[in-house]
């Protein structure tokens, strides 16, 4: 995959990245970033680090329940996948 794109993430954001495999047996990697700050508290800083490593973990544990609750999501409306 290209690393020619860059994330930027401001003070207190965090993200996870979902990163293609290329291969026969290609799959699929979860990284979690944070970006510190000092105006988050602690509290929030570890809410955000389970949050995310919340979601990475059900993604890998129960792909197909997260596929299911990805498909809820867009209820009725008309889905439109774009990229970037």
């Amino acid at each position: 995959m290209s690393t020619d794109n860059e994330v930027i993430l401001n003070p207190g954001d965090s993200a996870v990245i979902v990163r293609h495999e290329d291969g026969d047996d290609a799959g699929f990697e979860i990284e979690i970033y944070h970006h510190p700050s000092d105006k988050i508290s602690e509290d929030d800083l570890v809410f955000y680090t389970l949050l995310t490593r919340g979601m990475a973990f059900h993604a890998t544990q129960d792909m197909e329940s997260v596929l299911d609750m990805g498909r809820e999501s867009f209820g009725d409306d008309e889905v439109t996948i774009t990229q970037h």
